[in-house]
């Protein structure tokens, strides 16, 4: 079959519109609306879907390209590949942005709304991929799954982590495509296409100074003290670990393209800072960030008024941790960042990182798909600094690729401020581009049979 793009652009154009128009901010969510939507569309163009209701007008969709929906849930070995995506938004304040956030109104070939970069658009790219490949009477020896999941942006417990308690073995052990990734970055003039192959883990922590008897005439200012000493330790430690292999591989990548010699031998550091030219500061930034563990102070609650007696401190911290850290590595650091001070922690919560292994035929086929439509383009792997539901598959060993495709000009700096900012939107170019790269790339992995 001979798709024309520009039929297809219109029609997805219109899917996402509507989809953006079903206000499904976290919280309350209202994902249920928007499942039962996307599940018509799907039962109209030959495919099955089914949805779990997971709280009052909340629950998951599931979609199944050549069976029922609800046999690939009971026999989780005939599918082998799951396209995974969230259904809710964070909220928008409609003063801030310059087109109404849930209006889904198209401007200059441009389609606005919260939602159209997370990640509505990649639950559309992936269905219209499924429809596409249905209208082609394609059929595969495993099958195809889309999980489009409620609560992603408020922890997933109405979300994926109630799918994962109920159906979890239907992601072991297989590929995933999911959001995180898709976007360029151009270094000396290459575009580089990020494919999220991992996460950062997350850890909050609270500090409390211990608190100290003042009086109106004589104040103990030593907790102050301890939580000054306390937030300088945090802003010198270094944890030691290696870069994770994604992440050596990315900035070795990043420097052949700038035909640099001499970045041959050296080191992490010494990479960085040869980049330093061809990379914007917001760059250098990430890029950092994904070589080391760091720690950041974001609350500090200190002091008391001039006749209270007691001043208490307490310091929130966000840790982002680098894939392979434990929770034992963690405290372990923080008892040695309290040592001989007044001070005691408690982890408020942990989730550890993950790393898959990008050397994977999927990431292949992305990297063909894309260099064969961006000329002298290439696909590169990255850990993400941020989370996404991705996190909860460490368990299952899925192998987890952050991937929705945009046009060049779409790049990374350019997504990452409207992503929970303001003025979210997407040209519809960079959709039906998305689509097609999702359609390929899907049909040829399937293909292979495995």
């Amino acid at each position: 079959m001979s798709i024309q793009w520009q039929q297809v652009k219109a029609e997805a154009a219109g899917y996402l519109q509507k989809l953006i128009q079903i206000n499904t901010t976290n919280p309350p969510g209202n994902e249920l609306a928007a499942a039962r939507y996307l599940a018509e569309l799907a039962r109209e163009n030959g495919l099955d879907a089914h949805i779990q209701e997971t709280a009052d007008g909340r629950g998951n969709l599931l979609i199944s390209f050549q069976q029922r929906a609800a046999q690939a849930m009971t026999d989780p070995s005939r599918s082998s590949l799951l396209l995974l995506s969230h259904l809710d938004v964070v909220g928008a304040d409609e003063k801030d942005w310059d087109i109404a956030p849930f209006s889904g109104e198209i401007v200059d070939d441009v389609l606005w709304g919260r939602g159209t970069i997370d990640t509505k658009q990649l639950t559309i790219m992936e269905l219209m991929a499924l429809i596409l490949l249905k209208r082609d009477n394609r059929t595969f020896a495993n099958d195809i799954l889309l999980v489009a999941t409620a609560d992603e942006e408020s922890g997933s417990t109405y979300g994926l982590l109630k799918l994962l308690e109920e159906q979890g073995e239907i992601f072991r052990d297989k590929h995933v495509i999911s959001e995180g990734g898709g976007f360029p970055i151009l270094v000396n003039e290459v575009p580089h296409y990020l494919c999220e192959t991992g996460q950062k883990g997350i850890c909050q922590i609270f500090f409390h100074v211990e608190n100290s008897q003042s009086t109106p005439y004589y104040v103990d200012n030593r907790p102050m003290h301890a939580a000054a000493q306390l937030v300088q330790r945090i802003t010198e430690a270094r944890w030691g670990n290696s870069p994770p292999k994604t992440t050596q591989y990315l900035v070795d990548e990043l420097l052949r393209s700038c035909q640099l010699d001499e970045a041959k031998t050296a080191s992490m550091e010494e990479k960085l800072h040869l980049l330093k030219p061809y990379v914007s500061p917001f760059m250098t930034n990430v890029l950092r960030a994904m070589t080391e563990n760091t720690m950041a102070p974001t609350i500090w609650k200190g002091g008391r008024l001039a006749r209270q007696p007691l001043g208490e401190a307490v310091i929130h911290v966000d840790c982002r941790l680098l894939p392979g850290v434990t929770r034992e590595q963690v405290e372990e650091k923080l008892s040695q960042l309290v040592q001989d001070l007044p001070v005691s922690w408690q982890i408020e919560s942990f989730t550890q990182g993950y790393e898959s292994d990008f050397e994977s035929p999927l990431f292949a086929i992305f990297d063909q798909r894309i260099r064969s439509e961006i000329a002298g383009s290439k696909v590169v792997p990255f850990i993400a600094t941020g989370s996404s539901d991705g996190r909860h598959l460490l368990p299952y060993q899925s192998r987890v690729f952050g991937f929705s495709p945009m046009l060049p000009d779409v790049t990374f700096e350019k997504v990452l401020p409207m992503v929970h900012g303001i003025n979210e939107r997407i040209p519809l170019d960079s959709l039906v581009f998305g689509i097609k790269i999702l359609y390929e790339s899907i049909g040829q992995f399937m293909a292979r049979g495995e």
